[in-house]
């Protein structure tokens, strides 16, 4: 179930980068970045009211919480930026490789209290058919 929920992600992933890679290139990565983002806050808001979730005290939470909010939006914006110059294909290529390296290392080492799992050689298969493919975008 969650490696399809998983797969669906990357599905919408994908279109919303496009989606949102065109309406950068009419006008301008800000502020389809910022339609994005008000977008997103009234879907979530809509949703937490219908199923009458119970609203938190944002001086409750965590400072380091926040963090994701800001990565979002410089994720968008640094995409918005790509896709016109760089093509939606090689900027998922690209973003997943630098996902591939970040998510290893928090595995291996257990950052941010998750589980450790350790790195196996294995995986540099995976790494190097993302890497050979990526080069292939490039140059051919």
């Amino acid at each position: 179930m969650y490696k399809g929920l998983a797969l669906k992600s990357g599905v919408l992933l994908a279109m919303m980068l496009f989606l949102n890679g065109m309406l950068g290139g009419v006008i301008g990565p800000y502020y389809s970045n910022l339609i994005f983002h008000l977008i997103g806050l009234l879907l979530i808001c809509m949703i937490a009211v219908i199923r009458k979730n119970q609203w938190v005290k944002l001086n409750e939470i965590p400072k380091m919480f926040f963090l994701p909010g800001i990565l979002s939006a410089l994720i968008v914006l640094l995409n918005n930026i790509c896709i016109p110059k760089l093509g939606i294909t090689l900027v998922v290529g690209i973003s997943l490789f630098g996902q591939l390296i970040v998510s290893n290392l928090i595995d291996h080492y257990g950052l941010f209290e998750m589980e450790v799992k350790r790195f196996k050689k294995e995986k540099l298969v995976g790494f190097s058919i993302i890497l050979v493919g990526m080069f292939a975008m490039l140059f051919l």
